[in-house]
C-alpha cells in the first residue's frame, strides 16, 4: 500500500490478490502439517483412572439371587474419550509391558470388548458379574479412526466385599 498525496491509501494492482494467495497457501500448508499430529494422537495410550464398585448378585427388586449370594459383580469405571469407537479391558494379563503398554508374549488373561456407548452414571463403564475376589487387574486400551491404542498402565482392586473401590497398588 502506498500514501497517496491526499494521505489516502491506495492498493498496487495485485498486491490483495497476491497476499490473499499466500494467505490461502500457508493455511493449506498449515493443515498438512497438523494431520499426522491427528493421526497420531489417536493411538496415544490411554491415561487410565478407574474405579470398581462391587456388589451382590441382586435381582432388580433388590432380592439377592438363589444360589448366587456368594458371587459378586464388579463395575469397572472409567472417563470416557472423546472420539472412542470401542474400549478393550485386558483382565488379569500380565503379557503387557508396564513402561511402554505393548504386548510381550501370548494373551495371558481376558478380554473383553466394551462399547464406547456403554455408560454407568456419566463414565465410561464394564459389569462384570461373576468377578473373583482377591486382586483383579486391569489394563484398558480404545480403538480410535479404526486403530487400537497400547495398552494403559494397570489398575489393581481387591474385591472381598461390596463397596467401592480406588486403585490399589500390587
Amino acid at each position: 500500500f502506498f500514501l497517496h498525496n491526499n494521505n489516502t491509501f491506495v492498493d498496487p494492482p495485485g498486491l490483495v490478490q497476491t497476499t490473499k494467495t499466500m494467505m490461502s497457501t500457508t493455511t493449506r500448508l498449515l493443515s498438512l502439517l497438523l494431520v499426522p499430529l491427528v493421526t497420531t494422537a489417536s493411538t496415544d495410550r490411554p491415561t487410565f483412572k478407574a474405579t470398581a464398585r462391587v456388589k451382590q448378585h441382586m435381582y432388580r427388586t433388590g432380592q439377592l439371587v438363589d444360589g448366587e449370594e456368594h458371587l459378586l459383580k464388579a463395575i469397572i469405571k472409567w472417563d470416557p474419550m472423546n472420539g472412542a469407537e470401542k474400549y478393550q479391558l485386558c483382565h488379569n494379563c500380565n503379557h503387557i509391558l508396564e513402561d511402554t503398554g505393548a504386548e510381550d508374549g501370548a494373551v495371558d488373561g481376558d478380554i473383553i470388548e466394551v462399547e464406547a456407548d456403554n455408560f454407568c452414571g456419566g463414565q465410561a463403564c464394564h459389569v462384570m458379574p461373576g468377578c473373583p475376589q482377591g486382586h483383579n487387574k486391569f489394563h484398558l486400551r480404545v480403538k480410535m479412526d479404526g486403530e487400537w491404542s497400547a495398552w494403559s498402565n494397570y489398575q489393581n482392586f481387591d474385591v472381598k466385599e461390596p463397596g467401592n473401590f480406588d486403585h490399589e497398588e500390587l
